[in-house]
């Protein structure tokens, strides 16, 4: 398989445009400290050049005409300050944006400033030492190489007037004077930065130690979550893929419990490591918490987030516990012999579906749910109901099928065991009908109806759900009439009113015993004689509130004792050959 050159390569630190970066957070909020020193210096600079403005030009003014001149110049001042105000404020959210009006505002007060000292005096201007004014600002929100250029333009604006104006008369006073002056502004712009300096990696130390896990070194459970939200802004903003991978380790638990939490760190250490050196380009790794562990994808599909699940699992399969235990304690290796390690994946990737990042988190989490259901050690995608239609959903249709999510969210809450059932079905649905060789429409709907076999438990209440002990004559009654409800659910989406039927006689059997129409043989729609097999064979392998899951060897048994009377002969042959190759491989693999 080959991988794009970017994987394993830069994993994401703090990223320098966003906001919840350290360096980037205390300048953010730094920049607009400032911005209101600057301003106050653009109306007194500009209340001091009118003021010599009307000295030179008023004399023959009167009294009346002078004061209107001067309200009105004043206002005019004030409007501009707070349309230049408006202006910054919407432009705010972009980094970029902030960067350009910051520059556009220090060359206007840099303009306003030599505009100043050359109506105050000039080279002898006793508004020199206010320009600390702008100066400070521009070197706190520009960085020094700013400030230096702006104390160069000034030194040069400076040294100019003094020859403009003394002629020959220039003595070694002026060159002092200036020097003086040049010199202190130089050394302004070093302290201001050097405070910043020492500031920023203050600062910066402070975030680090709140943003990242100090075991595994990862961030942690809180930047996870802030990192998230502002990822799946920008993924909407910019239109491009998202993906989040939720990682967990296999027996973890147990894995403590043998060879101690020492060890047990230094899995979780070795973990990280692991995911960071398989990292594509710009992953944001995360310790979520205990054994668990989050990987954020910018700008990655789920096909190139499979890649990197993938390989991090393979890469913790392969690691030697008997040498990493004897690293800690060559006593305690012999115990590690025969034991593996492993980590189930889970992944889901955003799309128009996705309503919030919450959202996210929980399809990623139901994708690891259903990975350490299937048999663990490996990686499983999200698929959703939406997802299949994403290309062709009408408004009433998406609000219909958007129902219907809730409603098979609401039976997951209620009955756990429903949500590990309906997803291991489907998976045995989409394996069984490559192995029959449907056609794709087929198989297509052949998954719809597995994922949407028990919506007609909706109706049914938690004490019958979850009952350990056998079920009276009502409460059975209620049950049989689930699939009916799911079928008549189904029928109001046009979309899925095809899968209706599949869903009504999913429970019918091949000799016409079961319900709700007592349908025998090749009157029971084929598909829905495809999910009967599934169906039972998942009911008998995973433990059940009222009964024991089954042996994978006692079940086969068990389909093949009922072919021609609960399940069509030809199906369950078809089924048991996917089963025992899987059984096959999974022994082989051990051996």
């Amino acid at each position: 398989m080959i991988l794009p050159n970017n994987f394993g390569k830069d994993v994401s630190l703090p990223k320098k445009s966003d906001p919840e970066s350290p360096d980037i957070l205390s300048d953010y909020h730094m920049k607009y400290a400032v911005l209101k020193i600057k301003l106050l210096y653009f109306v007194f600079a500009a209340f001091v050049i009118l003021r010599e403005m009307l000295i030179n030009t008023s004399n023959a003014w009167s009294k009346q005409r002078l004061l209107w001149v001067s309200i009105v110049s004043s206002l005019a001042i004030i409007v501009v300050v707070l349309v230049y105000s408006l202006v910054a404020s919407r432009y705010h959210h972009q980094k970029s944006d902030v960067d350009r009006l910051i520059a556009f505002e220090t060359a206007v007060l840099l303009i306003m400033s030599l505009t100043l000292i050359w109506f105050t005096g000039k080279s002898n201007s006793y508004f020199l030492v206010a320009f600390i004014l702008i100066l400070i600002p521009s070197t706190i929100q520009l960085g020094a190489y700013v400030g230096y250029l702006l104390t160069i333009a000034l030194a040069l604006f400076i040294l100019f007037l003094d020859f403009l104006h003394a002629g020959t008369g220039i003595s070694p006073y002026f060159i002092e004077k200036d020097l003086i002056i040049i010199v202190v502004f130089f050394i302004t712009v070093w302290i201001t930065n050097r405070f910043l300096q020492t500031d920023r990696e203050r600062i910066l130390e402070l975030e680090t130690k709140a943003n990242i896990d100090g075991l595994s070194g990862l961030y942690n459970h809180r930047y996870f979550h802030s990192n998230l939200s502002a990822e799946v802004q920008s993924c909407m903003f910019l239109n491009q893929p998202l993906t989040l991978l939720f990682l967990d380790l296999d027996a973890f638990k147990e894995f403590n419990d043998r060879f101690g939490h020492i060890n047990g760190d230094r899995i979780i250490a070795r973990i990280a490591q692991i995911m960071s050196e398989k990292a594509p380009k710009g992953a944001i790794l995360s310790r979520y918490g205990g054994d668990e562990f989050a990987a954020i994808l910018p700008n990655y599909n789920k096909d190139e987030a499979l890649r990197y699940g993938e390989l991090v699992r393979e890469a913790v399969e392969a690691t030697d516990m008997v040498q990493f235990i004897s690293e800690s304690s060559v006593d305690n290796a012999h115990m590690a012999e025969g034991t593996s390690l492993t980590i189930s994946v889970g992944i889901a990737q955003w799309n128009d579906h996705t309503p919030n990042a919450m959202a996210l988190i929980q399809h990623a989490d139901d994708a690891l749910y259903r990975a350490k259901l299937f048999r663990k050690n490996r990686v499983e995608v999200y698929d959703s109901i939406l997802d299949v239609f994403e290309m062709d959903l009408e408004q009433e249709d998406y609000e219909l099928l958007r129902s219907l999510q809730a409603l098979i969210n609401i039976i997951n809450a209620r009955d756990r065991y429903t949500s590990g059932h309906v997803e291991r079905v489907v998976m045995y649905s989409k394996a069984l009908g490559q192995e029959l060789g449907l056609e794709a429409d087929q198989r297509k709907s052949l998954s719809l109806a597995a994922y949407m076999h028990d919506i007609g438990k909706v109706n049914l209440s938690e004490n019958v759900l979850n009952k350990s002990t056998p079920l009276n004559d009502y409460e059975w009654q209620d049950i049989k009439q689930h699939s009916v409800v799911g079928a008549r659910i189904l029928k109001e989406v046009a979309m899925l009113s095809s899968i209706a039927p599949l869903v009504l006689h999913h429970h019918e059997r091949y000799d016409g015993s079961g319900y709700p129409e007592g349908l025998t043989g090749d009157q029971i729609p084929f598909l829905s004689r495809v999910l009967t097999v599934v169906d039972s064979f998942d009911a008998m392998t995973f433990d059940r509130p009222y009964k024991a899951a089954m042996s994978y060897t006692d079940a086969i048994a068990e389909l093949r004792s009922n072919k021609g009377r609960q399940f069509d002969p030809d199906i369950v042959e078809s089924f048991i050959r996917i089963i025992e190759r899987s059984l096959e491989k999974k022994q082989n693999g051990k051996s």
